[in-house]
């Protein structure tokens, strides 16, 4: 709560002084090569020193996202998710400097394994929170609408449908229009028994732990400040290959969508 306070009331006073979100971005930017540079450097001055500057980049994020003013097209929104990916990259470039300096080796192929742990992590979750594709639309003809996986034409359509599947329109469509609720199916009929839960059903996690359980960008960005300080960037390495993993396994087995859901 104190840091959305902070951040929406920054952004309010840096938009009275005409700044938008585009310059928000190049000064997280900015604070990327500040930090790449002090953890470059050995000594634990350069880690803290760096750690600060991984602040500035989540202050100017969480400023960004207050904001007002500013464009919102989608070129926009993906120069910034570009840029938001540039700045923890240069952050690692700045780490793997640093390790080469103090004499520290296979530095690199750690850094290689963070980098291909995190791109997995991000394609599995960007996939996965995807919207469902629209269903095809029926032909000009008036004829019943294609389904996937089953062929068309003259014995396409003696084949069964897949199940699940109604000709002739969506009910969900249906009560979207009507302004009809949809009724919410439960996952399990086991009942629960004086607040115990099933047995073989995964409990609910708490929304902030799921949130840290899915390593995003200021958990991962926390860990690296953490861990350069204590011990050094290898370390801060394995601790983002180990947290992208715990990521996909935990998108894998319990979706954070389907908790938003919940």
């Amino acid at each position: 709560m104190g840091n959305a306070t902070l951040g929406r009331s920054t952004a309010r006073l840096l938009e009275r002084r005409h700044v938008t979100r585009t310059g928000m971005t190049r000064v997280g930017v900015l604070a990327a090569i500040g930090a790449a540079v002090w953890f470059s450097r050995e000594g634990t001055a350069g880690a803290l020193i760096g750690s600060a500057f991984l602040a500035v980049i989540l202050l100017c994020d969480a400023v960004r996202s207050h904001m007002e003013t500013g464009r919102r097209d989608a070129l926009t929104l993906w120069l910034a998710t570009m840029l938001d990916q540039l700045c923890e990259y240069i952050v690692y470039i700045g780490l793997v400097l640093g390790a080469v300096s103090t004499g520290s080796v296979g530095v690199w192929g750690w850094a290689a394994g963070a980098l291909i742990a995190l791109a997995l992590r991000d394609s599995l979750l960007i996939a996965r929170s995807a919207p469902a594709a629209a269903e095809p639309a029926s032909g000009s003809a008036g004829g019943p609408a294609s389904f996937p996986g089953r062929p068309e034409g003259l014995f396409g359509r003696l084949l069964p449908r897949p199940p699940g599947r109604v000709e002739g329109g969506s009910p969900e469509l249906t009560g979207k229009l009507l302004g009809a609720k949809r009724p919410s199916v439960p996952r399990s009929r086991t009942p629960v028994v004086a607040g115990r839960v099933p047995s073989g059903a995964p409990a609910p996690l708490p929304a902030l732990f799921r949130r840290v359980l899915a390593f995003p960008q200021p958990v991962r960005f926390s860990a690296i400040a953490v861990t350069t300080v204590v011990a050094d960037a290898r370390i801060a390495f394995v601790t983002l290959i180990i947290g992208c993993a715990v990521a996909v396994t935990g998108e894998l087995v319990a979706p954070i969508e389907e908790h938003a859901r919940e």
